[in-house]
């Protein structure tokens, strides 16, 4: 299963709270195609998870990863790394990590 740092539990909490999502809302991961056809990562706020999803408790949040993707992230850890913008501020940007195993 993923593993989110408690890092990143904290910048998806505050990302919520900024959008007025319900504190009872987890956070899901699935596979997002663009208009170009390209897949990638989709992130979004859920209720409740979707049939099939992988879920967890990590750090006071709900993870819910669709089955399409949980092999592929099943070794990787979410992080975030600090992105300064230009304004000078720092926003944390989410990355995928290899899992430590050690």
């Amino acid at each position: 299963m993923l593993q989110c740092t408690p890092q990143a539990a904290a910048a998806l909490d505050e990302v919520r709270r900024r959008n007025d999502v319900p504190d009872g809302f987890g956070v899901r991961l699935f596979a997002a195609r663009s208009s170009q056809g390209d897949v990638g990562l989709g992130i979004d706020f859920a209720e409740v998870p979707a049939e099939g999803d992988e879920v967890a408790q990590q750090h006071g949040t709900t993870i819910m990863v669709a089955p399409e993707i949980s092999d592929q992230l099943a070794e990787l850890t979410l992080d975030v790394a600090p992105d300064p913008l230009a304004d000078g501020h720092e926003a944390p940007q989410l990355v995928l990590r290899p899992t430590d195993e050690g």
